[in-house]
């Protein structure tokens, strides 16, 4: 991914939604969760980027060679389609995640270890309805499409 089109906004603080796309369902040893079914579709990971969105997502787009978080071990089976940034000097993620909850299915306990909500990973069937969804989550969010 070439970050220099998006420079000064990935240079801020804040929240992340990555997109991902699963071609057909798959069974995945997710670490301490174990194994979990993924349905073939479009799933939303929500994240915190408060060291900078760059720093963070720029980590997803290299080759996961030890998984450490649960995202880690989905992304080998997965692959990004967009990521949703939302700069702010606060934490955002619990909001948009808490938002995506009342409208999604989602994983279980799934990249939320700490946070107080179930899960920070959503399901849709379809792109644009996750897409729109994070996008309405936050008046300053931001797609950037691949």
């Amino acid at each position: 991914m070439d970050f220099k089109v998006e420079q000064g906004l990935l240079n801020k603080k804040g929240a992340y939604a990555l997109i991902l796309k699963l071609d057909r369902k798959t069974v995945i040893a997710v670490g301490a969760l174990g194994r979990v079914t993924f349905k073939a579709g479009y799933y939303a990971y929500v994240g915190s980027a408060m060291a900078g969105i760059k720093r963070r997502i720029k980590r997803y787009f290299k080759p996961i060679e030890k998984p450490r978080w649960h995202i880690d071990y989905l992304l080998k089976h997965a692959i990004i389609v967009g990521v949703v940034v939302f700069p702010s000097n606060r934490k955002r993620e619990d909001v948009i995640a808490r938002r995506l909850a009342r409208q999604f299915d989602f994983v279980d306990n799934f990249g939320a270890s700490d946070s107080k909500l179930k899960s920070h990973l959503f399901y849709s069937e379809q792109f644009e309805k996750l897409r729109d969804a994070l996008l309405k989550s936050s008046k300053n969010a931001v797609l950037i499409e691949f």
